[in-house]
């Protein structure tokens, strides 16, 4: 299956906004990152390869727990996430390195470069990768991927008035889920481990501008742009405040899961 196109939002500042919702509207006070790094000691890891590391959101958790001498290398399709990456990452006092680049299905590194790859919510845009992932990789290196729930995204399809059946965005977070992703791992590791997170998004009344930018940017970020339909084409302000307006507050399942993977199968 060919990796989807991902609409190109040109402001690292609307992904920031969008984790800034979710934040303060979550109802599982604990940050998703430290629950997927609970019990993983990374203070000898020196090398880490982030796909997809947007502005830098991850990395600069993974960063604070690897090793001093540690080097940072985020690849990202949009050229403005470097300097959010790079403040980020160097504000946890490690070194960074920034490259451009949409992810294919072959990564422009030696095998066994890496100790550990980290994909936080964007595998699934890249899956075909998985072989070079672990072929990149050290013998003893692992993998980190977040990613969201089928069910989470089903949520918000039913808010905006969407049928699953003609849905992009739902048929893009299939490639890697939490239901699916032990499934799509196996293949190229030797151990897959799952840890849940459970969570949901709570907008009381009064709350709907957050929770309106919260569905445009998912939908908008996660489908083809233009072309992608119905989902970004149906979510129109009115209809939207009309369906939720006799429904008092909104709350929003947003299960995610981590997955770990270690002992990569080269030519898996």
């Amino acid at each position: 299956m060919p990796s989807p196109r991902i609409w190109s939002y040109q402001e690292p500042s609307a992904h920031e906004a969008a984790s800034d919702i979710i934040r303060r509207h979550s109802t599982n006070p604990r940050d998703v990152r430290e629950q997927a790094l609970e019990g993983h000691d990374l203070t000898q890891v020196r090398s880490v390869l982030d796909l997809g590391c947007g502005f830098g959101y991850m990395a600069e958790e993974v960063a604070r727990r690897c090793h001093p001498n540690a080097i940072i290398v985020g690849v990202d399709a949009h050229g403005l996430n470097w300097r959010p990456f790079v403040r980020r990452v160097r504000a946890a006092g490690r070194d960074a390195r920034f490259r451009r680049m949409r992810i294919g299905s072959t990564l422009p590194w030696p095998d066994g470069t890496f100790e550990m790859v980290v994909c936080s919510y964007s595998l699934y845009f890249f899956r075909e990768a998985l072989p070079d992932i672990a072929r990149v990789l050290n013998e003893e290196g692992r993998l980190l991927a977040l990613t969201h729930s089928e069910d989470s995204i089903g949520d918000m399809l039913v808010l905006a008035g969407v049928e699953e059946d003609r849905s992009a965005l739902l048929d893009l977070a299939k490639r890697f889920s939490a239901e699916s992703g032990t499934a799509v791992l196996a293949p190229y590791f030797e151990s897959v481990k799952r840890t849940d997170y459970s969570n949901s998004l709570r907008f009381e009344e009064g709350e709907f501008d957050d929770l309106f930018t919260y569905l445009r940017f998912k939908f908008r970020f996660m489908t083809d742009w233009p072309e992608s339909e119905p989902e970004l084409h149906r979510l129109h302000e009115r209809d939207l405040r009309e369906r939720i307006a006799s429904c008092g507050p909104v709350t929003l399942r947003k299960d995610d899961a981590a997955f770990w993977a270690r002992g990569p199968k080269v030519g898996g």
